[in-house]
């Protein structure tokens, strides 16, 4: 028997996170920041909602939606001219101080019934919780480098679905005992924590590489805009969250037919547990394996396809069931899958272009798509009643899923174009499907060795050790040292099986010393 001590639990546990020594205390904050700020976002919802909804008409509903849309549209703008201006952990401590600011304000001008201000908070809360969680993406990609960062970020992230689930039941609870107005105070208690742990999380920062800026770095980048595939994403983020947005106010109209002020918040509070822990499921469970089998094109149809159902059946069967079905299709797949799947969808593309596409998509397309979804609501939510709108999601629901064939042809070509000219970025992998995967595999016949690397690393384990010998042996005749450098040391990480037949022995006799060296590793790790 060995002696060998055995390994504690805390280890096995931090092993099984990926989490290497020196890591955990930083995982920690940044989970627990995560935590808090999913918990602020699903408690200022439930607050928000019931307020509003118990005190205004669901005529006014519809035109919260639109001032959301405008509201961020403006917020991120402004934001954005001054994020840079301080630190990250600053900057959130600042929002979280402005939170706590607004918060208590609302207290007292409720308290006061003042009728401005439950549809100013409806529209706020949104827009700061929203930003709130934007900001701590931001941070965190400042602690971890982007090698560390598709490590860890799978960890850190579960913490969103999670505070999802816990807060929503802890609401339930809570708001029985102090009422849906005393809940802004408990949102002021955990933003207080919020900025805490961003300070702390300040010391752990990188320091910031230096930009080196060469001329032809001068030149302003091409728009977006005249990017037919980005222009695909917006078409179907607008039709989207349009949708989203019409089947969120039948959601709404629906659960206040049934339920009113503390009941209509413990309500939405276990309704959104509820989501959250089969969105967890299912985020385990289910995502990985579409995209890995299925690839992008399932994983955008999944979100369209449930809500859709769930539209039909509202229409032939009117029931809160069947809303909250329409719902769950946004709070159960919005996080997981489309999230994920949207990851996949921005592979393609160059790291400074996806940047900008992210800034487009997140602060113009998304806001502009809330704001349609509230002017259809404006025009059709009385003709057609609170079921009848079904229709216009079903419509704007069909154009959705027919959309979907032309994004993955997009992908597909886009991704294919990317891996010729620039290759992918290594913190790319985590999210790459079944066609990308296809992709990398046709990459590694590539003429450049450059795209040939970078295929490798972005498959892993996923390629077969023989393909990968294949590869690496043309690689390693290459007139360039350095790339039959690199070559013969991969060779040598691969199964002894796969070196086998391989011709090294050459190498040892090559005009570089490093390539010598190289080829003395691999052949040691063939005889090993």
């Amino acid at each position: 028997m060995s002696d060998a001590p055995r390994p504690s639990l805390a280890t096995l546990v931090r092993e099984g996170l990926l989490v290497r020594p020196g890591e955990g205390g930083r995982v920690a904050l940044l989970f627990a920041h995560l935590l808090l700020a999913s918990a602020i976002f699903v408690m200022g919802r439930a607050v928000r909602d019931t307020l509003f909804l118990s005190r205004f008409s669901l005529d006014a509903l519809p035109w919260m939606f639109v001032a959301y849309g405008v509201a961020s549209a403006i917020t991120v703008v402004v934001y954005a001219q001054v994020a840079d201006r301080a630190p990250r952990d600053r900057m959130i401590a600042i929002w979280s101080a402005l939170g706590i600011t607004t918060y208590v304000g609302t207290w007292f001008a409720v308290r006061a019934e003042q009728a401005w201000i439950y549809p100013t908070f409806y529209v706020w809360s949104e827009v700061f919780a929203n930003l709130l969680i934007s900001q701590f993406w931001t941070l965190a990609n400042d602690v971890f480098d982007p090698r560390s960062a598709k490590r860890l970020f799978g960890t850190v992230g579960a913490a969103r679905v999670l505070g999802i689930i816990v807060v929503g039941l802890v609401t339930g609870v809570v708001v029985r005992a102090i009422g849906t107005e005393q809940l802004l105070f408990v949102l002021c208690g955990m933003l207080a924590v919020v900025a805490a742990l961003a300070l702390r999380l300040g010391r752990e920062v990188r320091p910031a590489p230096r930009p080196v800026r060469s001329r032809r770095q001068r030149r302003p980048p091409p728009s977006v805009l005249r990017d037919r595939y980005v222009g695909a994403l917006a078409l179907m983020m607008l039709l989207a969250f349009a949708s989203l947005t019409v089947g969120d106010y039948q959601f709404k109209a629906i659960a206040r037919e049934t339920y009113r002020e503390d009941a209509l918040a413990a309500f939405f509070s276990y309704f959104y547990a509820g989501a959250g822990i089969l969105a967890f499921v299912f985020q385990l469970v289910g995502t990985p394996r579409i995209l890995r089998r299925f690839g992008v094109g399932a994983g955008m149809a999944v979100m369209p396809g449930v809500f859709g159902v769930a539209s039909a059946a509202l229409l032939a069967m009117p029931s809160l069931a069947f809303a909250s079905a329409m719902k769950f299709a946004d709070n159960g797949f919005q996080y997981t899958i489309h999230e994920t799947t949207l990851q996949s969808l921005y592979v393609p593309f160059p790291a400074a272009v996806k940047v900008r596409t992210r800034a487009f998509l997140d602060a113009v397309a998304k806001p502009l798509a809330y704001g349609f979804g509230g002017v259809l609501l404006l025009l059709f939510a009385h003709p057609l009643g609170t079921v009848g709108l079904s229709w216009v999601a079903l419509a704007t629901t069909v154009a959705w899923i027919a959309l979907v064939p032309f994004v993955r042809k997009r992908y597909v070509a886009r991704l294919q174009a990317t891996l010729r000219v620039h290759g992918l970025d290594e913190h790319d992998a985590p999210v790459l499907d079944a066609h990308a995967r296809a992709a990398m595999q046709q990459a590694l016949s590539s003429e450049d060795p450059r795209h040939v690397v970078a295929a490798l690393d972005a498959l892993g384990d996923a390629v077969e050790p023989a393909a990968a010998a294949e590869a690496l042996a043309r690689l390693a005749k290459d007139s360039e040292p350095a790339v039959r450098a690199t070559a013969l040391q991969r060779l040598g990480g691969l199964p002894s099986d796969a070196l086998a037949p391989l011709p090294l022995a050459h190498a040892l006799e090559d005009a570089s010393a490093p390539v010598r060296a190289a080829a003395c590793g691999a052949l040691a790790a063939r005889e090993a």
